[in-house]
């Protein structure tokens, strides 16, 4: 084989690792992270064990770190004033991390650590960026995780929308906001989702269990008195697995459920009420991880079956509002 004919087999073998690399690059940049191109991931689940130590904030000057932004979804509401994206952001680092989203700015100047009034705005009709696992701040034990963060957009006319952060060498990145692909339903809670405020707790609350004839009981100075309620009276439980992520005191303060076709509302069982079985959640603190219920009654006086369709309240200590979970009573 001639030099020449060499040359162009080692040319041709160059120019189709290039057009490799090409392909490779043009895919990731405007392809993996469209919206709706997600692929579908594992169901958010409740850590083992809570009360860790938190990491101590991150110096992004002294420690390597990189950032690289995935996949995201647009939202757009009619009825709010705004849009937003979700988007997955994947971290390595050389230890565990503790990130503000203060190193997170909009082109249209929204910090991403300053974004209270666009979250209230959002429960204030029950949907609830938890639901996706969002995260308020980049904290983890791991070196290599993948957090959700929330991404307000302002102007309803806009086709895209830059981001931009400052740690390392991350790039820019350009949502296109032409595709809003997000559901409602995908931020509204049900029996069984993890229920989060993206930095100090998670929980799940179950559907409603009928525990009605097993008696009550009420704690009197450590005592346990009888609890006695009319037999027309149906009782139920739900239970609530609650871990405080990093040692915060989590305490669900007062729960209601109330029915979505009745003006009633029932109010769950003060903290000093249990059964041999169950034990009550209400008031109680959470540093670690725990497992309780709420119980509740309706009255029955023609003891018959009754399906409530409804919403359960829950009122975490230091939350403005309360969290709403779609959920029945039957």
């Amino acid at each position: 084989m001639t030099e020449r004919r060499k040359r162009n087999i080692l040319i041709w073998i160059l120019a189709l690792l290039v057009i490799c690399t090409g392909c490779l690059v043009f895919y990731d940049v405007f392809f993996s992270r469209r919206p709706g191109n997600s692929q579908p991931e594992a169901p958010v689940q409740i850590p083992g064990t809570g009360g860790q130590d938190r990491p101590a904030a991150t110096d992004t000057e002294k420690e390597d770190i990189s950032i690289r932004w995935r996949e995201y979804t647009v939202y757009d509401f009619d009825d709010l004033g705004f849009r937003f994206i979700l988007a997955n952001v994947h971290i390595e680092a050389e230890g565990p991390t503790n990130l503000t989203l203060d190193h997170f700015r909009t082109e249209e100047g929204i910090v991403l650590n300053d974004t209270a009034s666009y979250v209230d705005a959002l429960e204030e009709k029950s949907l609830y960026l938890g639901r996706q696992n969002v995260s308020f701040s980049l904290v983890s034990r791991e070196p290599s995780y993948t957090a959700v963060i929330f991404i307000p957009v302002k102007d309803a006319e806009r086709t895209s929308l830059t981001v931009s952060c400052n740690i390392g060498s991350t790039r820019d990145m350009k949502f296109q906001l032409v595709n809003a692909q997000g559901k409602r339903e995908q931020l509204e809670y049900r029996a069984d989702d993890v229920i989060t405020d993206g930095d100090t707790y998670m929980m799940r609350v179950s559907a409603a269990y009928d525990i009605t004839g097993q008696p009550l009981y009420r704690t009197v100075n450590g005592t346990d008195t009888d609890y006695p309620l009319a037999s027309t009276t149906k009782v139920y439980a739900f239970k609530v697995e609650a871990v405080s992520l990093w040692g915060d005191e989590v305490v669900i303060e007062s729960a209601e459920y109330i029915p979505s076709t009745t003006g009633e509302v029932f109010t769950a069982l003060s903290s000093d009420i249990h059964s041999l079985k169950y034990d009550n959640i209400l008031g109680r603190s959470v540093t670690e991880n725990d497992m309780g219920y709420l119980f509740f009654y309706a009255y029955d006086p023609d003891d018959h079956p009754v399906t409530y369709h409804g919403v359960l309240k829950l009122k975490v200590r230091g939350s403005q509002r309360s969290i709403s979970i779609n959920v029945d009573l039957n």
